[in-house]
């Protein structure tokens, strides 16, 4: 059986596309899923509601409006399945049965990763799907952090320890072969 390629595309959001590397990794998102390498696109989209846990205790009230939540254009059109989270997480059991169905009916080997923020919600869902026997590749290329070169270094400085270096590719996608040698 042959699985499928399935990316998930982590919180690529207007809210938090409000630094200049978010910005640009949202243009390299973009890029990467016009090439067409993938066979499915999932992305999470992150909710914040009022006494969140965020907002208790971090104070953070972003991602509350319609228009922060939107995936961001250029990368909204590419996706097959919005799932929605008020957590770092989305790997849950319907989220895991999501993936089977797309993977026609099966348990997937592999799914990759990329997004923001890579200390944040990139580390939780890999870390999360390595605990569930689905290897995370993330496609570092294609990942960053709100919080600067320093917080998306510590993500995937963590991610090594968690997943192992061998799950994180630092390679630039070009075309659909360069995913199968991976």
């Amino acid at each position: 059986m042959i699985m499928k390629n399935i990316v998930i595309v982590v919180d690529m959001q207007n809210g938090f596309a409000r630094h200049e590397q978010t910005v640009r990794l949202t243009d390299k998102i973009s890029d990467l899923l016009t090439k067409d390498v993938f066979d499915y696109v999932v992305a999470t989209r992150f909710l914040n509601d009022d006494n969140s846990a965020y907002e208790k205790f971090f104070g953070w009230k972003r991602l509350k409006s319609q228009q922060e939540r939107e995936i961001a254009a250029g990368i909204a059109e590419h996706v097959d399945f919005v799932f929605d989270k008020y957590i770092y997480n989305c790997v849950v059991p319907n989220f895991i049965q999501k993936l089977c169905q797309l993977n026609d009916g099966t348990y997937p080997e592999k799914v990759f990763i990329v997004g923001a923020d890579t200390d944040c919600c990139v580390l939780t869902i890999s870390t999360a799907l390595f605990e569930n026997n689905i290897r995370p590749v993330v496609l570092t290329q294609y990942c960053d952090s709100n919080g600067g070169p320093e917080s998306h270094r510590a993500g995937l400085t963590c991610m090594k320890r968690l997943i192992g270096a061998n799950q994180l590719v630092d390679i630039e996608i070009e075309k659909r072969e360069d995913l199968e040698k991976l």
